[in-house]
């Protein structure tokens, strides 16, 4: 069978719901992956793209503010909220953007791809990978730690001796891993949420 691949956002989103959620979840999500015509993927496009050239900007709020300004209809709440939850998170960080890499976490059959993420170099040169989580429910610290020891295994590939970190956007709050975070116990979790989520596309498409 072939790999099946989605995006750091889409497992996210995953790990984030509940037991039935879930099942929808993936439905949309193989609607979306497996649909070249499908566009729902597309709906955080703009604001994704506006956060990653804020921190490249002299103005980042004003690049936030473009993607708020063209946003459609149904796009325009969502965009607001960002756009009011960056603002609020950003004025407290003296960061500048730099490049980060791709790269893929592999478990199973299931291939989570690493990609648009944010790195931000700070004053003391410490550097950072971010992946934004976007959606209107509160992200959790247990999914919020999943997607972090995603990230954090494969720095090495975007970008070397950096941290990671998710940033809750719309609060504005962000998500690290602690030094005390028993990693053993989040890779034994993330690979049975893998292997359901690999059950639940199979199951999806009888």
């Amino acid at each position: 069978m072939d790999p099946i691949r989605i995006s750091a956002p889409s497992f996210l989103d995953y790990i984030h719901s509940t037991p039935r959620g879930c099942v929808k979840i993936v439905k949309d999500q193989r609607k979306l992956y497996l649909d070249p015509k499908n566009k729902g993927g597309y709906f955080y496009s703009p604001i994704r793209t506006a956060l990653r050239r804020a921190f490249n900007s002299v103005a980042p709020a004003e690049e936030l503010a473009r993607a708020v300004n063209k946003a459609d209809d149904k796009q325009y709440a969502h965009f607001v909220a960002l756009e009011a939850g960056f603002v609020r998170w950003s004025r407290k960080v003296k960061a500048t953007g730099i490049k980060v890499s791709e790269a893929v976490w592999t478990a199973g059959n299931l291939d989570v791809q690493l990609n648009n993420l944010i790195g931000l170099r700070y004053a003391n040169d410490k550097t950072e990978v971010v992946l934004p989580y976007l959606k209107e429910p509160e992200l959790s610290s247990e999914a919020a730690n999943l997607m972090l020891r995603v990230l954090e295994r494969e720095m090495p590939h975007l970008l070397s001796s950096a941290h990671p970190m998710v940033l809750d956007v719309r609060r504005g709050k962000p998500f690290r891993l602690r030094r005390n975070t028993n990693r053993n116990d989040l890779d034994a979790l993330l690979a049975g949420e893998a292997a359901k989520y690999t059950t639940h596309w199979q199951s999806s498409a009888a």
